[in-house]
């Protein structure tokens, strides 16, 4: 059976109101350091208004709370995420695959600069983006 590509983005993102101990780790006593093994990341579909075919692992924290978390996206086509914004800065590391961001309401794929596996970037709080994903490198 032949193995499926999938185009894996991790995000690092703080939402909602700030609490003056964001980004503090909830560490239960006696633990040290908080750990997701490749193995034993659970992945689950993404929520109905994210594109078909994109599946999402959360990796710490929670995406419904007003504090840091960490999420891994992973894609079984390529796809468009329409203009949007974060109340927080977004946080990418690309993994695998490309991703393409542009920045305005009318932005296109050609004012996109481009990400490929092992690329980091950060979008401003509030900024209007768009998200073109492809599994294949395409930088």
């Amino acid at each position: 059976m032949g193995m499926k590509r999938y185009l894996v983005l991790t995000l690092g993102l703080a939402i909602g109101c700030a609490p003056p101990q964001v980004g503090d780790a909830d560490f239960p006593e006696g633990t040290v350091q908080h750990v997701v093994r490749t193995q034993d990341v659970n992945w689950a579909p993404c929520a109905p208004n994210l594109p078909a075919g994109c599946e999402i692992a959360v990796l710490e924290g929670s995406p419904r709370e007003p504090d840091l978390f960490t999420v891994r996206f992973r894609v079984t086509e390529a796809f468009v995420m329409p203009p949007h914004t974060h109340p927080k800065d977004e946080r990418v590391t690309v993994l695998e695959g490309s991703v393409a961001v542009a920045f305005g309401v009318d932005a296109t794929r050609d004012d996109a600069q481009r990400f490929g596996p092992g690329d980091y970037y950060v979008n401003a709080r509030e900024a209007v983006h768009s998200v073109w994903v492809s599994r294949a490198e395409q930088n």
